[in-house]
């Protein structure tokens, strides 16, 4: 697995990032997304969630997938300098339900069409927004 992180949002205590398999691409050439990191940043340490795709996941023994979130969490916190304790929730869920909702570009969403369909969410890492289907 060669991990890339695509930053989506960042506020003063908060980050959101697709993660992609730079070794899986698509029809198109770009880069698969395997999941999603939320961080929040508190003064006593840092909490998250990281959703990893169940098709993503299931390729990973219990002892990779551990070692996989060490190393990303690694990589997020020490280069931060944010205290060195975290939680972090994992989960692994299935894109058969997932939906999108907004109300970008005046139309509101709900239901999956284009960049929200099961395909596109996999290449764009599930974000509405302009064109996040590449990593940057």
């Amino acid at each position: 697995m060669n991990l890339k992180l695509k930053r989506l949002v960042r506020t003063p205590s908060s980050e959101q990032y697709a993660l992609f398999d730079l070794d899986q691409v698509d029809a198109d050439g770009l880069p698969m997304t395997i999941g999603k990191l939320d961080l929040h940043y508190t003064g006593e340490g840092m909490y998250g969630t990281i959703l990893l795709w169940d098709e993503a996941s299931r390729r990973l023994t219990v002892t990779q997938r551990s070692g996989f979130i060490r190393a990303l969490l690694n990589e997020i916190t020490q280069p931060m300098g944010v205290p060195s304790e975290f939680v972090v929730e994992f989960f692994a869920p299935t894109l058969a339900d997932y939906e999108v909702f907004h109300n970008l570009g005046g139309q509101e969403g709900g239901g999956l069409t284009g960049a929200d369909s099961a395909e596109g969410r996999r290449r764009t890492g599930d974000v509405p927004a302009a064109r996040p289907g590449t990593p940057g």
